[in-house]
């Protein structure tokens, strides 16, 4: 039964990947925490935590349509490869300034939105050819495992971030961060990737680009898997951009509390993948998912009120768990349905939602600075209960999904 639960790791292919992706993400989240930490320590502007956040997803926002196009129109791995070098590459720049002290808030912005720019290709890219390197069988678990990286990491990454800022620099932070890059950027140029690439006719961009639209129209299916994470990636995943200020401001902790708080969030995170990668007989994902987002909304309720870094690690492990499970949930889902040609415009419209996190990351900003950390992230959690309650009563369609 194990065998099956986990059938994708037996694919050599894919477990070389996996494992190199993985230190990848985990030099990103490091990479994350310090330059948080960071900028609240060089300005103690809420607002400018929120920028931050808004520069780094703006352009997936805004390259989401072009991205989509070049993933089905071009190879894959070779695309995965230039974001991957591109990030890392970014992240020398920006370590390099800060060990000689020339760092200043406008250049983490600037190399911030560089870094978004990158991500809005290296998401839909990561995604679309993971089918392409396993098999019919082991697409859920290598779904459900590409995730459980994506949140390993979110333990692992911050923690060391956390840790080693007092130990060895922010400077020295920064370089690790880049040279976890390395070995998915080797993998990637050994991979064999099944998959041709369109060899009829080539249509125009604008001509590819509409067709990919009109395909998730025509699926009602498709099309409320998609919209599912809309609020919830809006307004529920904001307060990532606020625990800087909640580390220090309320908790009275410095870096280590919020490595901790990241790590207690990846923690979770990590375990609801694996729960759900194991669970590959589970009926009704549709409903299941509904019930894990209205757990979110109010778990994350419970989190504004938490007056401890431990009660509130907590709580954002519970975050992280029940949010892991409904989004591994609704990613298979989507995997599962749609047809390969159109995989890439997909993904970069299922990312467009994540594009869409700096309305919240400004708004939460805006909110923390004049009423609080703690009461943004509140009202955020109540504007995402309203969100489940309304489409449990006018969209049912979610909840018939298998």
């Amino acid at each position: 039964v194990q065998h099956r639960k986990f059938a994708a790791l037996n694919n050599r292919q894919f477990l070389h990947f996996w494992i190199a992706i993985t230190l990848a993400l985990a030099g990103l989240w490091i990479r994350i925490t310090v330059q948080g930490f960071l900028v609240y320590d060089m300005t103690s502007d809420k607002f400018l935590l929120g920028l931050v956040g808004f520069l780094s997803a703006m352009p997936v926002l805004l390259l989401s349509p072009i991205v989509g196009v070049v993933v089905d129109r071009f190879e894959r791995r070779k695309v995965l490869f230039a974001t991957q070098a591109f990030m890392a590459t970014n992240l020398l720049v920006l370590a390099t300034l800060d060990a000689f002290g020339a760092l200043r808030v406008s250049h983490i912005l600037i190399i911030a939105t560089l870094t978004g720019a990158a991500s809005a290709f290296d998401w839909p890219a990561r995604l679309s050819l993971v089918p392409n390197l396993v098999k019919p069988h082991e697409l859920q678990s290598a779904v459900a495992l590409n995730s459980a990286a994506f949140n390993g990491a979110r333990i692992v990454g911050p923690v060391v971030g956390g840790m080693l800022i007092a130990v060895i620099g922010t400077a020295a932070c920064f370089y690790l961060s880049a040279f976890a890059f390395l070995p998915s950027m080797l993998v990637l140029l050994t991979l064999t990737v099944d998959r041709a690439l369109p060899a009829q006719k080539r249509d125009s961009a604008i001509r590819t680009l509409v067709d990919g639209y009109q395909y998730i129209w025509k699926f009602p299916t498709l099309r409320s898997l998609l919209s599912v994470d809309l609020v919830p990636v809006i307004f529920g995943m904001s307060f990532f951009t606020l625990l800087p200020a909640l580390t220090r401001d309320v908790y009275d902790r410095g870096a280590e509390g919020l490595g901790f708080l990241y790590a207690a969030d990846g923690a979770g995170a990590f375990i609801g993948v694996m729960i759900i990668a194991a669970m590959t007989s589970l009926r009704r994902r549709g409903f299941w998912v509904i019930v894990f987002v209205f757990l979110f909304a109010v778990i994350q309720i419970l989190f504004s009120f938490a007056p401890t870094l431990y009660i509130g690690m907590v709580f954002i492990f519970g975050l992280g768990l029940v949010s892991a499970i409904y989004g591994t949930l609704a990613d298979t889902l989507i995997q599962t349905i749609v047809h390969d040609e159109f995989r890439g415009r997909v993904m970069a419209v299922y990312s467009t939602f994540w594009g869409l996190t700096p309305i919240g990351y400004l708004q939460i900003g805006i909110i923390a600075q004049h009423w609080g950390t703690q009461r943004a992230i509140l009202v955020n959690a109540c504007v995402v209960l309203l969100y489940v309650l309304a489409l449990i009563k006018w969209n049912p369609e979610v909840r018939r999904l298998n």
